[in-house]
């Protein structure tokens, strides 16, 4: 010890500085490894309280209502055999489903083609208010609780694709505008328009007479809504339009910030009045909104918990009545944590503390087999949960266990019978046939017993 402490002390000024920096980094490095490796539970942790029981959100897709239609697919699930998406969503709730969901773009019905701009649009007609409205006619003959995501994009919307809305298919609302196109109007002129196209949809859901009490509004909101995104024109914050689209994921782990003061509190004034036109509805239906919540939510794969305790903080802040924080989860994806299974525990338990609201997964999937296709990329195995039904039944027992205990107010497989999916769905494809596999035919049925 005498010698390495003599040999330091003669060393030169330069050498000593250069030594004691590389220590430094190497601490830094150490502490940033284990955050995003390790999750060490708070015992004192108590998990925001809620008055809601647990949200088995599993629903038929619009993706199955195109495969019902063109006869391509036959989904069974043991001896049972489903021919439409409402025998489906009845597989479903046998298996414990406790609501519907329905995405709903502002583009309000098929069109023959899916070209959106002079462009291919693979979600074109997929999350029209029609598509909605159908969902929601389901849901009440089954006497189902629906939630409905009310993206303000026009066809579609998520982390890394932003869409202003469209209302010239809602000739009321469009005159709204005054003759001026969206990008051009101010958040004041905007939330005009907002509330207007809030409180028209919730009318027309609700007219069908589903119950809904849960609204998401936004999908995937990470970094814009309504037109006030990243790489989007808009004259409510001129700078957006210039930011070229990979600064969104440089924002999302060094520049909170900079996403708080340019694009959050802008879209919290949104959001808030879309909510504000969906309250109006249940009043002039003469409808009790007492238990009406609200929610949006952003993708985990690229974020920090940081990043996502800020966004909420800053839509609560600003006015939006957010009662549950919404996330999407998918454990396979690449993205900034080494284990997947600590960042999901780590910004759950993080929101309830320090927003004061519950979690809710609003997107997850796992793989069962090899990953294809345009989800090739989603191919991480998490420790212990290998990639076969057995994993992929696990990983979401897992999740949802623990989660009940840390505020987790709710999950939903996204897309369960979605054959773009490959392994991620709870189907196995072969030919035409679709056959329910063991995360459908006992996970989510065991959960709903431990309830």
């Amino acid at each position: 010890m005498k010698k390495i402490k003599y040999v330091f002390n003669h060393m030169k000024t330069r050498t000593k500085i250069m030594i004691s920096l590389l220590i430094i980094i190497l601490i830094i490095a150490g502490i940033i490894v284990r955050n995003l490796s390790v999750y060490v539970e708070d015992k004192d942790y108590v998990p925001a309280a809620t008055t809601e029981k647990f949200r088995a959100a599993l629903s038929v897709s619009p993706f199955s209502g195109n495969e019902f239609k063109t006869g391509n697919t036959t989904y069974t699930a043991g001896d049972v055999t489903a021919k439409s998406r409402e025998e489906l969503e009845k597989i479903y709730i046998s298996s414990g489903a406790t609501e519907m969901y329905a995405r709903i773009a502002t583009k309000r019905s098929p069109t023959e083609d899916n070209i959106v701009n002079g462009e291919e649009d693979s979600n074109a007609n997929f999350h029209t208010l029609e598509q909605g409205l159908e969902l929601a006619h389901m849901a009440a003959k089954l006497n189902i609780p629906l939630n409905p995501e009310i993206m303000l994009a026009y066809t579609y919307m998520d982390m890394d694709r932003q869409q202003a809305p469209n209302f010239e298919g809602y000739p009321e609302i469009y005159a709204l505008q005054n003759g001026k196109p969206w990008e051009e109007l101010t958040l004041g002129e905007m939330n005009v328009v907002l509330e207007a196209y809030g409180k028209f949809v919730a009318t027309e859901l609700l007219k069908t007479g589903v119950k809904v009490e849960n609204w998401n509004i936004g999908n995937e909101a990470n970094y814009g809504f309504a037109g006030v995104s990243i790489g989007l024109k808009t004259a409510v914050n001129e700078k957006l339009e210039k930011v070229p689209g990979f600064m969104r994921h440089v924002y999302s782990v060094m520049g909170t910030n900079w996403l708080k003061n340019n694009i959050w509190k802008y879209n919290a004034v949104q959001m808030t009045a879309v909510a504000k036109g969906i309250k109006e509805a249940y009043t002039s239906l003469g409808l009790d909104s007492s238990n009406v919540k609200f929610s949006t939510h952003i993708a985990t794969v690229v974020t920090t918990v940081k990043t996502a305790v800020t966004y909420f903080k800053t839509l609560k802040e600003n006015g939006f009545p957010i009662d549950t924080a919404g996330i999407s989860f998918y454990p396979s994806a690449p993205g900034v944590y080494i284990d997947k299974m600590v960042m999901y525990k780590k910004i759950v338990t993080a929101i309830n503390k320090e927003v004061g609201i519950p979690v809710f997964i609003a997107e997850f999937s796992y793989p069962s087999g090899e990953v294809q296709g345009a989800y090739a990329g989603w191919s991480n195995t998490i420790k212990g949960y290998p990639h076969n039904e057995e994993g992929q039944a696990a990983i979401y027992h897992d999740v949802v266990q623990w989660g009940k205990t840390h505020g987790l107010i709710g999950i939903r497989y996204w897309a369960p019978d979605y054959s773009g999916w490959g392994s991620m769905s709870m189907f196995d494809y072969s030919d035409h046939g679709a056959k329910a596999k063991k995360i459908l035919m006992d996970a989510i049925s065991e959960e709903n017993k431990l309830k």
